[in-house]
């Protein structure tokens, strides 16, 4: 059982995301495992196996090993909600058992995270029912639905929930993106530079939003950076009124 699943369309969501929260929990001796659905390979600049490499750079930043990431290969651009698709998650969830699920939120630009928070929307629920049968590697699954879960925002938002400081990992955050130099430029820290067609995602003005961003929700709570969550399930729970200081 781990503390933390965070599930998410494409190699390097979860780096631009939440990776400043998962190293947080990391710090406090909590452990986290993320599961990317596709490969990216669809994407204008890169390959699957220079994705795999960026991926693997991260993880060293990110401090797990290949047992604590799993990519289920769903055609990127094409993620179906299908019972295959469902199962596949499913598997996973069961597989890690964690206490929170972190996915994408259901509104974005990119119809992948929209669809991607379907499928883990589905899946959470299939996986806590025992009718629903599932392996891993030969052997039967016991049910398992996180305690919690919450939603993180790609290029959409709305007022978040909670912020999450991560003033102290940031340095280390910009490290996880910096290893996708194909996908991203961040002055400073990327190595290597990489030609190919400018994208969205790949000028350096898109990394000063992030930051900005980022920045902003700092603001929110009185810390220089934040990442921003919603729940799903209702409100939180709190059982003294002073946990929240």
């Amino acid at each position: 059982m781990i503390d933390i699943l965070a599930i998410s369309a494409h190699p390097d969501d979860i780096e631009l995301n939440v990776s400043g929260t998962l190293l947080k929990e990391a710090d406090a001796g909590r452990t986290f495992a993320i599961c990317d659905l596709t490969e990216g390979e669809r994407g204008s600049r890169g390959t699957r196996e220079t994705r795999r490499q960026e991926t693997a750079r991260a993880n060293g930043v990110l401090g797990i090993g290949d047992d604590r990431r799993i990519n289920l290969g769903i055609p990127d651009g094409d993620i179906e909600l299908s019972q295959e698709n469902i199962v596949k998650v499913v598997r996973v969830i069961r597989h890690f058992r964690p206490k929170v699920l972190l996915f994408s939120w259901e509104r974005d630009r990119h119809p992948d995270h929209e669809h991607g928070h379907r499928l883990v929307r589905e899946a959470y629920f299939d996986a806590g029912l025992r009718n629903v049968g599932t392996e891993w590697e030969g052997t039967l699954q016991e049910p398992h639905r996180p305690e919690r879960m919450y939603c993180f925002f790609h290029t959409y938002e709305r007022q978040p929930d909670f912020v999450i400081d991560i003033s102290a990992q940031i340095e280390r955050k910009l490290r996880t993106i910096a290893a996708y130099d194909t996908q991203f430029t961040l002055p400073g820290h990327s190595e290597r530079e990489h030609n190919g067609p400018g994208t969205f995602i790949s000028h350096p003005e898109f990394i000063e939003s992030a930051l900005g961003r980022m920045k902003h929700w700092g603001f929110m709570i009185g810390a220089q950076y934040g990442e921003a969550f919603v729940t799903v399930a209702g409100p939180l729970k709190v059982n003294d009124l002073l946990d929240t200081l």
